[in-house]
């Protein structure tokens, strides 16, 4: 089976409530998604949460949103990344309008 087979495999596994499929997305994505959000963070203000937090924070929202069938353009591999993506960055966005919010002594 070729890796785009197999990571589409997961992804309806995941659907399933599989949470041996989530391990293997995390195995296979993480660090892509670290890497995301370190670029987005970068110079952003240094709060308590990191880019790890942010991508584990993106990685749980999509597992729990495939699960309750709110993606419905993610049908295979091809579909996942820029979903992903877009899931990473708007997690970067949030951590850092929390961090900059008057109360924490941002402008």
């Amino acid at each position: 089976m070729s890796p785009r087979n197999t990571v589409t495999l997961w992804i309806d596994q995941l659907k399933a409530g599989d949470a041996q499929a989530a391990q293997r997305l995390w195995e296979t994505y993480f660090q892509r998604m670290v890497e995301l959000a370190r670029r987005k963070l970068e110079g952003a203000k240094k709060g308590a949460a990191d880019e790890e937090d942010v991508a584990l924070s993106a990685f749980k929202s999509f597992c729990l949103g495939a699960r309750d069938g709110k993606f419905s353009q993610l049908l295979d591999a091809s579909n996942l990344w820029p979903l992903l993506v877009a899931i990473t960055a708007n997690k970067s966005v949030d951590l850092i309008k929390h961090e900059n919010r008057k109360k924490r002594g941002g402008g």
